[in-house]
C-alpha cells in the first residue's frame, strides 16, 4: 500500500484557504486563523496545520506580542505574493508531494 504524505482532503483545504486569502487580499484585509475557520467551515486546527505545513512558503503569518499575557494566541495570515495564481499554488503542492 502506497503511503500518502497528506490527509485525504489536503488539496481541497489548501485551495479553499488560498482562495479565501486571495479574496481578502483584494479587499485589503488580513485574516486570522479563527476567521478563516469560520468562513471555510474547517476546524481551527486544520486551518493552522494546513497553513504551517502545506502553505508556509507562500503565506506570511504574524503573531502580535502582548496577547499571550491575557491568554490569547492570535495569528494574522496573508499571502506573501498577492499576485500568485491558483495554478502556481497547485504546481507547488504537486512538486512538494513528489519531493517529500
Amino acid at each position: 500500500m502506497a503511503k500518502k504524505d497528506y490527509y485525504k482532503k489536503t488539496l481541497k483545504n489548501v485551495m479553499q484557504v488560498f482562495n479565501l486569502l486571495k479574496e481578502a487580499e483584494a479587499r485589503g484585509e488580513i485574516l486570522t486563523i479563527s476567521k478563516i475557520s469560520r468562513l471555510t467551515g474547517l476546524h481551527k486546527w486544520t486551518v493552522s496545520r494546513t497553513l504551517d505545513i502545506y502553505m508556509a512558503p507562500y503565506v506570511e503569518i504574524s503573531i502580535p506580542e502582548g496577547f499571550d499575557e491575557v491568554g490569547l494566541r492570535i495569528k494574522f495570515v496573508r499571502l506573501k505574493n498577492p499576485d500568485m495564481t491558483r495554478e502556481q499554488a497547485l504546481r507547488f503542492l504537486k512538486l512538494r508531494s513528489l519531493t517529500f
